[in-house]
Formats: structure tokens, C-alpha cells, sequence
């Protein structure tokens, strides 16, 4: 029965799988379906752009070439309208000219047959007048018959003259008839030709105007080419403008991402080489020029600490680290009230205060630990008449006793500004401080000696100690990773303590990515701030 059920089961199982399989295959399937068509058109959609570029660029080629073709059409025309008005114009001026030649040449001859025909009728009239004087007027018989013989004579050649200046006449106006039918003649060939002549030009003309009504037929036709290709073209801008705008911006994106990401790379190699051997040179920061005093004691790093606040004294932390017995606790707005700027500015502000027990009682024992951190280190500071030691104040997490605090600032200081910390909070006077570090955190005492610590890991240091920078050792880990092995080592030198812990980074680690691009520029501020 049991191997049945299981039989049942791997094959319900397998029968699941299967159907599983089947729908993602299927759901595969319909996303191609439904995206591939889509997906082709966004991958062709560049080629498509370009194509329609093309068409367009070669569109308007075509309207400026039938434009071309246009104007040099409309030229011919007026060319054609020049030359049929010029020719019938020197054809109206030869017709003219020919005939004006015809008439004058018609009016000549007959002037010149009239002047003959005037001439012979004074030259007959003055023969008339010389036989009359010679014969007519002479009482000779002989003259007399002579005279009337020279008449009837002149008067038969007067009836012949007469006949002969009828048929100068007549031929004078056969001649002019003549002359005005060979104009007329000349008129009828000349106006043929000219009709065949504007003809044909009239036929060149219209055959311009048709090539002209073709070629804006063809340029409107273009024109409405081209709209329907820019409307296709904001089509498919518009819906793959993302892309579009992908491709022509990728190039400018490539060099602005690769310049941030080697601007990191570039800056580190320049703060290498350039900036920090000449911080090397600077001068040592010394915050305390006086002799040795005072006395400093520090306990090893733990997770909880048991502090004893002795009558008449306070004890004021930060909300949340007491861990034991909280009776008489309140809330203190400020470290220090005369100063609530520089307590503010140091991070010391809504401060949970407890009193010691009363004098004739024990000292009052309270019980601290990181509240959130479960990889916090306490560390217990012990002053005595202390000119003062330097911390980060958002590590100083409770004070016991008469501690004052104040800041001093080093903004000419070269070191100062190669480990981002123009200002320095100074702790003094005698009571206890509280130490918070992760990983661990120490306190090393250095006598007249030199102490070197990488940079993220120092949390203070005594006043009396000079305090200096140099450049890591190893140029390829600090570039590669500068977490591991940070640009600049703290240097120390005299006889004091300090104090260090000794993995920051795991504080970092736990944040979230709000958390970590608001502490990129926070934590930035802080350090130049010495909290």
C-alpha cells in the first residue's frame, strides 16, 4: 500500500513538473508572440529611421531637381514668348520695309514715266512753238502751206501722243496694280510663314506648359511622399524614442560613466604621488604645548561595562545604553548647559542622566552596552587632572565626573585637511568617559616613542602627542581597495595614549542603501567635524 502511494506520488509529482514546464513553455511562448513582433519592430526601428532618412534626403533631392526642371522650363517658355515676339516683330518691320520699297519703287516708276511724258509734251510744245514762230508767222505762201502741213503733223502726232500717254497709263496702272499684287502676294506668303512659324512655337510653348503641369504633378506627389514619411518617422520616434534615445546618447553615457568610474582611480593616484608627499612635509599638529601632566588609565575593550558613579556624581549617556537599574533616571537636554551649542555640535544632546547614591552609601554601579550593535566594544577612559584627550564624539557614548569639553580647529594644517579633520573636540578635566569602537577598540600608551595607526581605525589620541600624516606604503591594494588599505597612516609621536578600534567597517555593513548613499556625503561632514 505504501509503495502504491508512492508510486501515486512521484507520478503526481512528475505529472506536476510536467504541466509546470508546459505553462512556462506556453507563457514563453505567448510572450514571444506578443513581444517578438514588438521587440522586432524596436531593434528595426533605427534601420526603418534610417531608410526613411534616406527616402526623405532622396525626396527632396527629386523636388529640387523637378524644381530645376521647372525653372529652366519656365525660362524656355519666356525665351520662346522673346523669341515668337521678336520674330513677328522684325517680320512686321520687313514686311513693312518691303512693302514701303514696293510702292516707292512703284511711285518712282510712274513719276519718271509722268516726267517723261511732261518732258516730251514740252519738248513737242517748244518745237510746236518754233515751227509757228519760224513758218506760221511769215507771210511766205510756201511758209504758210509749210506751217499748216507742220500742224496737221503736230496734230496727228498730238492724237498719237494722246494715244501714248493712255497706254503710259495704262501700263503705269497695270505697274501699280501689279506692285500691289506682289505685295499682296508677299503679305499672304509672309503671313503663312509667320502663322507656321508661330505655330510651331506655339506647339513648343505647350508642350513646356505640359512638361511644367507633369512636373508639379510629380513634386506635389513627392511632397505628399515626404509628409507621409516624417508622420512615419514621429511614428516610430515616438514610440521608440527610449531606444532612439539609447543610441544617440550611449557614447556620451560611455565616457561620463567612465569617467566616474575612474575618477576614483584618477583621484587616489593623484592623492598618491601628488597630494600626500607634499602633506608629508607639513608641520605636526600639536594641540597641547605644555610638559606631561596628569594621569590617563584605559581598560581592555568589552561588550558590557559595570561603571561606578559615586555619591555626588552623574552619570550621562546616551539613550539606550543602560542596561541595568534605571531608578532616578532622567533626561538631560544637553552635556553641558552653559554650552548647548558645543554639545549640540558634539552630538551630546537628549542625554539620559542618573545620580549616585547618597554619601553615606555605596558607589552606584550601572551596567552599560550597545543597545543595537551586537559588534560594539566598550571601553572605559579614566582621567585625573587630564589637559585633554582628542575623540570622535559620536563614539563617546557616556561621562562620569567633572569632564569638560571643548573644540580647537586646525584649518592651515596640512594633515588636517589629508585625514578630512579641521576640528578637534578635546575632552578634560577628571571623571570617566565611555569609549564605543567595533570589532574591538584599544587604548595604547606610547612613551616617548612613535606609534603608527591606519587612519579609519583612530579614535582619539592624547593632546600631548604630535600628530602627522604619510601615505600608505603599497600603492596597488590602496587603489584597488581603499577600504583595505587606506591612503594615509596617523603617526604619533611622543608620550601619551591612543586610542583605536579595530574594524569600523562593520558598522557600515549592516546599513541599508538609503543609509549608505546618505552616510557617502554624513559621514563625510562628521569627519571634518571630528564627531
Amino acid at each position: 500500500m505504501h509503495l502504491i502511494a508512492a508510486i501515486l506520488l512521484t507520478l503526481a509529482r512528475s505529472a506536476l513538473i510536467i504541466l509546470g514546464l508546459m505553462a512556462l513553455l506556453f507563457g514563453g511562448y505567448l510572450l514571444f508572440a506578443e513581444a517578438g513582433p514588438t521587440v522586432r519592430e524596436i531593434l528595426d526601428a533605427p534601420d526603418r529611421l534610417a531608410e526613411l532618412e534616406v527616402a526623405t534626403l532622396e525626396n527632396v533631392e527629386a523636388i529640387a531637381e523637378r524644381r530645376g526642371e521647372a525653372v529652366a522650363h519656365i525660362a524656355r517658355q519666356q525665351a520662346l514668348r522673346t523669341r515668337l515676339h521678336e520674330e513677328r516683330s522684325a517680320w512686321e518691320e520687313q514686311l513693312e520695309g518691303d512693302l514701303n520699297a514696293i510702292e516707292q519703287a512703284a511711285a518712282e516708276q510712274r513719276a519718271r514715266v509722268r516726267q517723261t511724258v511732261h518732258e516730251n509734251r514740252q519738248a513737242v510744245g517748244e518745237s510746236i512753238r518754233r515751227v509757228e514762230s519760224q513758218y506760221c508767222d511769215s507771210w511766205n505762201p510756201i511758209d504758210w502751206w509749210t506751217c499748216r502741213a507742220v500742224r496737221q503733223r503736230i496734230e496727228s502726232f498730238e492724237d498719237g501722243a494722246a494715244l501714248q500717254r493712255e497706254m503710259v497709263e495704262e501700263a503705269a496702272k497695270r505697274l501699280e496694280e501689279q506692285a500691289r499684287q506682289d505685295i499682296e502676294n508677299h503679305r499672304a506668303q509672309a503671313t503663312e510663314e509667320l502663322e507656321e512659324r508661330t505655330a510651331q512655337l506655339q506647339d513648343q510653348l505647350q508642350a513646356s506648359l505640359d512638361r511644367m503641369e507633369d512636373l508639379e504633378r510629380e513634386r506635389q506627389a513627392l511632397e505628399e511622399r515626404i509628409a507621409e514619411i516624417q508622420a512615419e518617422e514621429a511614428l516610430l520616434r515616438e514610440a521608440n524614442w527610449l531606444w532612439l534615445e539609447f543610441q544617440n546618447r550611449w557614447p556620451h553615457l560611455l565616457f561620463v560613466a567612465l569617467f566616474i568610474f575612474t575618477a576614483p582611480f584618477l583621484r587616489r593616484t593623484l592623492w598618491y604621488f601628488v597630494g600626500m608627499p607634499l602633506v608629508s612635509r607639513a608641520k605636526p599638529i600639536q594641540i597641547s604645548d605644555g610638559e606631561p601632566t596628569g594621569e590617563i588609565t584605559c581598560t581592555k575593550g568589552e561588550r558590557t561595562l559595570e561603571v561606578d558613579v559615586a555619591a555626588g556624581r552623574r552619570l550621562l549617556a546616551r539613550p539606550g545604553y543602560i542596561q541595568s537599574d534605571r531608578q532616578g533616571a532622567r533626561s538631560e537636554l544637553f552635556f553641558d548647559r552653559k554650552s548647548p551649542n558645543l554639545s549640540y555640535l558634539s552630538g551630546l544632546v537628549l542625554l539620559t542622566r542618573l545620580e549616585g547614591w547618597e554619601a553615606d552609601q555605596e558607589a552606584r554601579r550601572v551596567m552599560l552596552g550597545t543597545p543595537d550593535d551586537p559588534d560594539a566594544y566598550l571601553m572605559q577612559i579614566d582621567l585625573k587632572d587630564h589637559p585633554g584627550i582628542v575623540l570622535r564624539a559620536s563614539h563617546v557614548v557616556a561621562l562620569v565626573g567633572d569632564i569638560r569639553v571643548h573644540t580647537t580647529w586646525r584649518l592651515n594644517n596640512l594633515h588636517a585637511w589629508a585625514t578630512s579633520q579641521v576640528r578637534f573636540i578635546i575632552f578634560s578635566g577628571t571623571g570617566t568617559l565611555i569609549l564605543e569602537g567595533y570589532g574591538d577598540v584599544h587604548g595604547r600608551h606610547v612613551k616617548e616613542g612613535r606609534e603608527e595607526k591606519r587612519m579609519p581605525l583612530v579614535l582619539g589620541f592624547d593632546t600631548q602627542l604630535t600628530y602627522q600624516t604619510r601615505r600608505s606604503a603599497t600603492f596597488l591594494p590602496y587603489l584597488v581597495d581603499p577600504g583595505r588599505e587606506p591612503l594615509v597612516v596617523d603617526i604619533f609621536e611622543g608620550t601619551g595614549t591612543v586610542f583605536f578600534e579595530k574594524n569600523p567597517s562593520v558598522k557600515t555593513r549592516h546599513r541599508t542603501a538609503g543609509e549608505a548613499i546618505a552616510g557617502f556625503f554624513l559621514d563625510a561632514i562628521r569627519r571634518l567635524l571630528g564627531l
